[in-house]
């Protein structure tokens, strides 16, 4: 049965687990699937689960039951013992993909966010100082509460600036965190990928070491067949050839005149039998 679209309402992985404990046939599993991929990545907060361990499973089960390995492979060497060379990658980036913490944003932690701290608190200080220079300069020397005033606006300009400077670094490490994802999920398709191209070319290869196989079996069989028919036909025109001999050695005996011992012996028949025949054919004749 295939399947063209998807249904929202639809939990795959359920469907997907059901089909497989009734031993679904591998394309009606491949069909789901391609459904369940279509659905994920038609909505992006779904696209995690468009090669999950899910999907894995529902890998390993079709490579298992694929007609290829399972049927036109069947007395091919190594046939149904595939290995994904893939599937420990694939597992591992599915692990870690999911095992991601959901994004929090603590400036303490944020490099950055220290570093901009650093810049403007050293700024701020040097305004302040650089103030109360000014204003002691012109008072002869003499602190006053404008040089304390000018200096704490100083400072508070570089300090307020700091506080701006927060929802950029925010949004900049939300970014970050969201690219982080968007290239587990890619490295996540890439192997996915990878890993049905191998099983594509296992199974193609599989594939042709099955006709290969039955391509030699055929043309054994033909050559015994060949050979049957030949001998068939030299049984025949043997038996043709030792009936004609029989029959002439026949008409030898019946008229009373012993055949040579080549016809005899073409006719099969041993010198005492040809004996009793012609003795027989002579008292026939004789009228006794």
């Amino acid at each position: 049965m295939a399947y063209k679209n998807f249904d929202r309402d639809v939990d795959y992985s359920i469907r997907l687990d059901q089909m497989m404990a009734a031993g679904a046939s591998a394309q009606e599993v491949q069909d789901v699937l391609d459904q369940r991929i279509r659905k994920a990545t038609s909505d992006e907060s779904l696209y995690q689960y468009a090669y999950d361990s899910a999907y894995a499973k529902a890998r390993s089960y079709i490579d298992r039951h694929s007609g290829v390995s399972g049927q036109a492979g069947a007395g091919v060497s190594g046939a149904g013992s595939y290995r994904d060379p893939y599937a420990e990658q694939l597992s591992a980036a599915f692990a870690a993909y999911r095992g991601r913490e959901p994004f929090e944003y603590d400036p303490e932690d944020d490099p950055l966010y220290q570093s901009y701290r650093s810049a403007y608190r050293r700024e701020g200080d040097r305004a302040r100082r650089e103030a109360v220079g000014s204003a002691a300069a012109l008072t002869g020397g003499q602190a006053s509460t404008a040089a304390v005033a000018a200096a704490s606006q100083a400072q508070d300009y570089y300090n307020s600036k700091l506080g701006d400077a927060l929802p950029g670094l925010y949004e900049l490490a939300y970014k970050m965190y969201q690219d982080e994802g968007e290239s587990m999920l890619g490295e996540i398709e890439s192997l996915a990928k990878l890993s049905a191209s191998s099983a594509s070319a296992y199974q193609a290869g599989q594939k042709l070491a099955y006709e290969q196989a039955k391509d030699a079996r055929d043309t054994q069989r033909a050559m015994y067949e060949s050979a049957r028919e030949r001998a068939d036909g030299d049984l025949k025109r043997g038996q043709g050839v030792e009936d004609e001999a029989f029959d002439r050695a026949m008409a030898f005996l019946n008229a009373g005149v012993m055949p040579t011992a080549q016809m005899l012996k073409a006719a099969g028949l041993d010198r005492q039998a040809a004996e009793n025949y012609r003795a027989a054919a002579l008292r026939k004749l004789n009228g006794k």
